[in-house]
């Protein structure tokens, strides 16, 4: 019957998936009728409280923020928005051609009249929708109860619910990259995969290295070495496209600049700016209007022009990349400790000064608890990783390899909790895991 497909259950067939066929009927599941519908009306229940807990969550949060949607970024996404709207393509504040934001997000502020309230109310029924897909898949493969803990784990995650409400890249990234790892976990189709890599860096330039990661899961799973690498084709040709687009306009072939700009202002002032006493975040600006002087200056001489700021910022961006490397050169053990400094923040920052001005709690309490929270689901996710490699191998590398590629690679003087947001879905399923792998454990101490 339809409503017997939600229902995951019996044993592990032989890829170590869960349910992985719907049942249908009483003759293919051999269970009883009734049976059939009181897990279809289970699983109703169920995601009535996904959605309704996600919806309450977000919503009032949005209520809650007093229209507080902008980050200094979020107006470089709606400048060329607003450029687009005026049929002049993707131009900066400077009227030149954008190099910094890839055309993706600009693009949908675009289609929304780059109005903030539709692009912020669509990004939190995102969130919902995604609560509900983790629902899905979970049920899919491991079965109710993991089900049901990852999704409210997700709908609750302060970070995702924070920068949903704001005009950034986060949630419309995350959503997609969790439909890529739902498609490259299920029988990956190398056109569909490749292109939606593709769109991917086209919304966040982070995600450029990230079809390696999934060619990597793709070997490993025994793909076909042909479909490999027509994946690997179409992962390349939207960025590709944009780079060629960039070079013709500016002169440099990159899809982003914004990576040779972090590499001073974050990798390169980070190193420095732990090598300091004190406060890092004071440090690291100090550090970081220091050394664009110095590159600015550098560029001025070699290039024998009197202001640096008049070059496309492609250009200057390239020397910037130069100059931060012999910086990092020079440092590498400082560099190394900002790595890490970075993977820390990025795992267990608990951002409770997001809810701090929508909540009535103290800020200690706030600080304490908030905290506290991706410390466990840290824990939880390691158990559940490993729990998850003896029954469903593949769902358990491809968390391991995409949390580990967006943790990583934002992993700087830049980290913070909104680098976590992108591979929050993959951490909590991994974490309703393991809650599901110490559940069964005290269930056999018990017996």
């Amino acid at each position: 019957m339809p409503g017997a497909k939600f229902e995951s259950g019996g044993e592990d067939d032989t890829n170590g998936h869960r349910g992985q066929r719907p049942a249908q009927s009483e003759a293919e599941t051999g269970l009883p009728h009734n049976l059939i519908v009181a897990r279809w009306s289970r699983n109703r229940l169920d995601l009535a409280i996904v959605l309704t807990v996600a919806f309450i969550c977000n919503f009032a949060y949005l209520y809650l923020s007093s229209g507080d949607f902008y980050y200094p970024d979020s107006f470089t996404y709606l400048t060329p928005a607003r450029s687009l709207l005026h049929g002049l393509g993707l131009l900066d504040d400077r009227g030149v051609a954008e190099t910094l934001r890839t055309p993706g997000y600009p693009l949908l502020l675009a289609l929304f009249g780059a109005r903030t309230m539709p692009i912020i109310i669509l990004q939190h029924l995102l969130n919902v929708a995604l609560a509900i897909g983790i629902y899905l898949l979970v049920l899919f493969r491991s079965g109710r109860f993991p089900a049901l803990m990852a999704s409210l784990l997700f709908a609750l995650d302060v970070p995702t619910i924070h920068y949903a409400n704001k005009v950034l890249t986060e949630t419309v990234f995350t959503v997609l990259l969790y439909v890529v790892f739902v498609l490259a976990l299920h029988r990956p189709r190398p056109i569909a995969v490749g292109l939606l890599t593709g769109v991917l860096v086209l919304i966040r330039p982070i995600a450029l290295l990230y079809f390696i990661a999934l060619a990597v899961f793709f070997m490993v799973r025994r793909l076909p070495m042909r479909r490999v690498a027509l994946f690997v084709v179409m992962a390349l040709l939207l960025p590709t496209a944009w780079a060629i687009r960039n070079r013709v306009r500016t002169g440099v072939f990159t899809v982003s600049s914004i990576g040779d700009i972090n590499l001073l202002i974050c990798r390169a002032a980070g190193a420095l700016a732990i090598e300091d006493e004190g406060n890092f975040r004071k440090a690291i600006g100090e550090e970081q209007k220091e050394l664009r002087d110095d590159a600015d200056d550098e560029i001025q001489e070699k290039l024998h022009i009197a202001d640096a700021t008049e070059l496309l910022p492609a250009v200057r961006a390239r020397y910037f990349a130069d100059y931060a490397w012999g910086v990092i050169r020079e440092h590498p053990v400082s560099f190394l400790q900002l790595t890490i400094r970075g993977l820390l923040v990025n795992l267990f920052d608990g951002d409770w000064e997001a809810v701090w001005n929508t909540s009535q709690v103290s800020p200690a309490v706030l600080e304490l608890t908030f905290g506290a929270v991706p410390i466990v689901t840290f824990v939880l996710a390691t158990i559940g990783t490993i729990f998850l490699w003896r029954r469903d191998r593949a769902m358990a590398l491809l968390i391991v390899l995409t949390a580990g590629y967006f943790i990583g690679i934002s992993a700087g003087g830049e980290s913070e909790s909104r680098f976590r947001v992108p591979v929050v879905p993959q951490l909590v399923i991994a974490a309703a895991m393991g809650v599901e792998a110490v559940r069964r454990g005290v269930a056999l101490d018990a017996n």
